[in-house]
């Protein structure tokens, strides 16, 4: 059990792994320490039974982000697991370290939705999300059709994707990926259902609720920051697949 305060810790926790930062977990007298490190940068963040936060180490942009992340949480306005409003600031600019050679049609929808959140038009940002995320789901399905070495069952594909809204491209992707040849060995990559099929379809159906209204959909804002926390991760994996199959070539 921690001795700091257990949902705060479960919170500083969700976003040192979000941000990818090393760091070790323990327990000091009425407080969980997280010794956090990146590169030569070092810090603290002590949790205390209290629900206080304290930050320690030299100043570095590592300290800033701690604080700025001791600060959001101070303020309780996100649930536990969900991406802190700076951090979501800062999506498209993560993109593009983590993905350098991202469309930029990708980011700038992304950038698009953040404006729509912090100004509370949900339905404008799911429509801005979804169409980020079909983007992304079109070249992932394009990149893989131009990979398959044998011209034949190349065009088979093309044939089978062709004048298909994305919900059915991503059905006949699905279908050839499963079953050839030449797939990833790294199991992340390989169980595209995870990651990539459930944010696609998240991001499919609310757009189209938006796109295609019968009524007024219900949307939540939290729903929609916790999917676009997750875009990130998304992005990454498609763009990884991607490279895996102009690397590798694809075999079916």
């Amino acid at each position: 059990m921690s001795n700091g305060d257990e949902k705060i810790v479960a919170a500083v926790v969700s976003f040192l792994d979000r941000q990818k930062l090393d760091y070790e977990k323990g327990e000091a007298q009425h407080c969980t320490q997280f010794r956090v490190q990146t590169g030569a940068q070092k810090a603290t963040v002590s949790v205390y039974n209290s629900g206080k936060i304290v930050v320690g180490g030299g100043d570095s942009r590592l300290k800033t982000l701690l604080i700025e992340m001791k600060q959001a949480l101070e303020a309780g306005t996100v649930g536990p697991g969900q991406a802190l409003p700076f951090e979501i600031e800062k999506f498209p600019q993560t993109i593009r370290e983590r993905v350098p050679d991202c469309d930029p049609v990708i980011v700038v929808f992304i950038e698009e939705a953040i404006k729509c959140i912090k100004n509370e038009a949900l339905l404008a940002a799911a429509f801005m999300i979804g169409a980020a995320s079909e983007r992304a789901v079109n070249l992932l399905i394009h990149t893989y059709a131009d990979a398959i070495r044998e011209d034949a069952n190349k065009a088979k594909f093309i044939g089978r994707i062709s004048n298909r809204n994305i919900s059915k491209k991503y059905e006949e992707f699905v279908s050839s990926f499963k079953s050839c040849k030449s797939r990833p060995t790294d199991p992340v990559l390989n169980d595209i259902d995870v990651v990539i099929g459930t944010t696609f379809q998240f991001c499919r159906i609310t757009r189209n609720e938006v796109g295609h209204p019968q009524i007024v959909p219900d949307l939540e804002r939290g729903v929609l920051i916790a999917n676009l926390g997750n875009f990130v991760t998304y992005i990454e994996r498609i763009y990884k697949l991607m490279k895996h199959f102009r690397d590798n070539g694809v075999v079916v």
